[in-house]
């Protein structure tokens, strides 16, 4: 079967309804809830917090040591979420990556007079 011109929708049309769409929406005060994945990533923002402030050759030897297997300088730093994730995940390397990937963004890090970085 063949689709002529006249059988495909316009884009431009469709992106008019959207937008009427959404403008009814607002008139009449009907809201989407964000998804489950949103709120989940939302709570885990407000629930950090601000930095913490941690010895930077503490944190760098936590992870240098047992940071790969157990995350233990998430713990160290306060991320006890993070840190649980890197002991649910120890048998599948992807702590490993995890804890390569936080050794390239703390080694950089100048410590100040105390020793101390904000993480």
């Amino acid at each position: 079967m063949k689709h002529t011109s006249q059988q495909l929708a316009d884009p431009k049309k469709l992106i008019a309804l959207e937008q009427e769409l959404a403008e009814l929406k607002e008139q009449y005060g009907i809201k989407r809830r964000p998804r489950l994945w949103v709120r989940i990533g939302d709570w885990l923002i407000e629930k950090k917090g601000g930095p913490k402030s941690v010895q930077r050759k503490t944190y760098i030897r936590l992870a240098l040591s047992c940071g790969w297997f157990c995350g233990a300088h998430r713990f160290y730093a306060g991320q006890k979420i993070l840190g649980a994730l890197y002991l649910f995940l120890f048998w599948t390397g992807i702590p490993f990556a995890m804890t390569l990937i936080d050794l390239m963004i703390v080694l950089p890090m100048q410590a100040d007079e105390n020793g101390t970085i904000q993480i």
